[in-house]
């Protein structure tokens, strides 16, 4: 049996005697007021939506957490820059934009590592960029939305997108953008997750938010991710090479796990006071 919470609306009763008395005055139907009250809450919660990305990456502590849990944690050790860096074959001239660069650690890796193409790295989040810039002054830090890129036709070699695709709302247009940013020889590289990546934390989320009456959480990956990625990215691309890694993260205490599903509150919209917190 599925549980199913409704919303409801709290309005006084003074406040609603004058809502009425306000309609009968100007000759409204109640139900045309209503439908446009709808209509205006539907797209305050859409907005909400699409900044909840905004919110997550506001600051680089959450996203660290998680980087952290899965260095520490996970069952076979796994670089995945090595990996990135093994797949994209570098000559070490090539223009490379990464969208979602976050703090910049992953170009910064690459310029230390000798390459000499020019390097941009492409964020929404200004506390993120800001502290890419104060540690590596030498790249190109733009903020701009992924889904509308700033950059000429063929501007780029390289585009590299790493755990972000997932975040967009139309995902194929996204990628149609980064193809008319790509040089003719150039290409893509995506990393994201499975749909079912974590199910014991995302289940154990759950049953601490509906403890608190607050609204499940669903998986952050489906628009994007290994099951669906592959058909996706052939759909824009002629070519689409995959590689499938398979590990777990093994816990012996309570406090990571803790630290990690506090990590996704924001993503979860739940407001910085409340006592869920604690």
């Amino acid at each position: 049996m599925t549980k199913r919470k409704d919303i409801h609306f709290r309005i006084e009763e003074k406040l609603l005697e004058r809502f009425e008395s306000a309609l009968h005055y100007e000759g409204l139907k109640k139900t045309d007021v209503l439908t446009h009250a709808i209509q205006q809450f539907c797209t305050k919660v859409e907005y909400e939506k699409m900044n909840d990305v905004k919110r997550q990456y506001s600051v680089s502590n959450n996203l660290q957490t998680r980087i952290d849990t899965h260095k520490h944690y996970e069952e076979k050790q796994v670089n995945l820059d090595e990996i990135v860096i093994e797949h994209l074959q570098l000559q070490g001239e090539e223009s490379i934009l990464e969208v979602g660069c976050a703090s910049g650690k992953f170009l910064s890796l690459l310029q230390t590592n000798g390459h000499k193409g020019p390097l941009t790295g492409l964020d929404q989040s200004e506390a993120m960029l800001a502290e890419a810039a104060k540690t590596n002054k030498l790249i190109e830090w733009k903020r701009g939305d992924a889904g509308k890129l700033p950059f000429e036709t063929n501007y780029y070699d390289l585009i590299i997108a790493r755990h972000m695709l997932y975040h967009m709302k139309d995902v194929e247009k996204t990628i149609q953008g980064f193809h008319k940013v790509i040089r003719p020889s150039g290409s893509l590289l995506a990393t994201t997750n499975s749909s079912v990546t974590l199910p014991r934390i995302v289940e154990m989320c759950n049953r601490m938010l509906d403890a608190f009456d607050l609204p499940k959480t669903t998986s952050s990956v489906t628009p994007f991710c290994l099951e669906n990625g592959k058909e996706i990215l052939q759909s824009v691309f002629p070519t689409v090479g995959e590689t499938v890694i398979h590990n777990a993260l093994v816990f012996h205490h309570a406090t990571p796990i803790v630290n990690y599903i506090s990590s996704m509150f924001p993503s979860l919209n739940i407001p910085d006071n409340t006592y869920l917190h604690t």
